[in-house]
C-alpha cells in the first residue's frame, strides 16, 4: 500500500465505521466489503434486485450485512440515497448498474443528498517516482469544464487534501507550458485561478499556474528551467484543463508508471465510489479507505 498506508491507519481511527451503500452489488463489491471490514475499515447495507444473481443473494444473506431487495436498478438507487440521507449509510458504491441511474437518484432535487454545488472526481495518486500521495482532478466528471467549474474543481480538491491532514495544498493548475498564452484557455483560466488564489479566495492553499506537468512534478525540471515555486515539484494537487487529459494522465501514470489509486466522487453530501470495472482490488480498496476518512463528521474527527 506504500503512501496510501497513512490512510488506512486514519481511517481505522475512528470509532464509529462507516457503513457504505452498495448499490446492486457484484461479486467484486462483496469481496470489497468483505474485505473493508477485516480491516476495520467500514461496515455495509446492500441493495438488491429481483434479478440479483442468486449467488450473490445467497452470498449476502450468509453475510449478515443488512439488505434490501427492490423491483429495479432504479428503486434499489433510490432507496439506497433515501436510507443514506437518512444518516443509515455515509457512503454509496456503485455495483452491478449503469452510473447514470445512480447519479439522478443523488441530483434529483429532494434526494438529501445534494448540496447545490458541482459534483466533480478527485483521483489520489501513489507514484514509485513522487515523494507523496498528491490528488489528481477532474478525471471522470466534467467533460470541458468552465472557468467557474474549475473554481468548484478546486475548492473541492483543496478540501479533500485538506480532511487528509494537507494543511495548505500545493496547487498546480496544469497546461502545456509555463507561460499564459491567450489563444490557450486552459492558460489563461490558470492565470485567474493563481490571481485568485492570491486574494484569499480559494482559503489555505497555494496556486501555480500555468505550469507544465513537468515543473509540477520533478524539481530538476524545475530547476534547470530556473522556474521558482514552491509547487514546483511538490505539488499536492494536479488540476487538469478537462476529464480527457485527466483521465489519460491519470491512466498513464496508473498502469505505464506503475501507480496506485483511490478515487471518489466529491460534492454530494456524502463521498460517492463509481469504481471503474478495470481498477485492481487494490485501488478498490483504496478507494474505500479514502470515503471513510471523507465521510467523517468534524466532531468525529475532533474526537480522534
Amino acid at each position: 500500500m506504500s503512501k496510501f498506508e497513512a490512510i488506512y491507519e486514519q481511517a481505522k481511527l475512528f470509532e464509529s465505521k462507516a457503513v457504505i451503500a452498495v448499490v446492486v452489488p457484484d461479486l467484486r463489491s462483496l469481496e470489497a466489503v468483505k474485505r473493508a471490514e477485516e480491516l476495520g475499515l467500514a461496515s455495509a447495507a446492500f441493495f438488491m434486485t429481483t434479478t440479483t444473481d442468486q449467488e450473490i443473494l445467497d452470498r449476502v444473506r450468509e453475510s449478515q450485512y443488512p439488505y434490501y431487495v427492490l423491483d429495479s436498478a432504479e428503486e434499489a438507487a433510490d432507496y439506497a440515497v433515501s436510507a443514506t440521507a437518512a444518516g443509515e449509510c455515509q457512503m454509496l458504491m456503485k455495483g452491478n448498474l449503469d452510473t447514470s441511474i445512480l447519479l439522478r437518484a443523488v441530483l434529483k432535487k429532494d434526494s438529501g443528498l445534494t448540496t447545490g454545488k458541482l459534483l466533480t472526481h478527485v483521483g489520489w495518486l501513489d507514484m514509485p517516482s513522487y515523494h507523496k500521495l498528491f490528488i489528481l482532478t477532474d478525471g471522470g466528471m466534467i467533460p470541458y469544464p468552465s472557468l467557474e467549474q474549475k473554481e468548484q474543481i478546486l475548492q473541492h480538491a483543496v478540501r479533500c487534501a485538506q480532511k487528509m491532514g494537507v494543511a495548505e495544498p500545493k496547487v498546480a493548475v496544469l497546461a502545456a507550458s509555463e507561460k499564459v498564452n491567450p489563444k490557450l484557455k486552459e492558460s489563461t483560466d490558470a492565470a485567474f485561478l493563481k490571481d485568485q488564489s492570491l486574494e484569499g479566495k480559494y482559503g489555505n492553499c497555494i496556486v501555480e499556474g500555468p505550469i507544465s506537468f513537468d515543473l509540477a512534478y520533478v524539481p530538476a525540471a524545475a530547476a534547470i528551467k530556473g522556474y521558482l515555486s514552491p509547487v514546483a515539484g511538490d505539488a499536492d494537487i494536479l488540476l487538469l484543463p478537462d476529464l480527457v487529459s485527466g483521465n489519460i494522465l491519470a491512466k498513464a501514470l496508473a498502469f505505464g508508471g506503475g501507480g496506485a489509486m483511490g478515487g471518489l466522487i466529491v460534492g454530494a453530501e456524502v463521498p460517492i465510489l463509481l469504481i471503474s470495472r478495470s481498477a485492481s482490488a487494490q485501488e478498490v480498496m483504496n478507494s474505500i479507505a479514502l470515503g471513510t476518512v471523507m465521510a467523517q463528521s468534524p466532531e468525529e474527527r475532533e474526537e480522534r
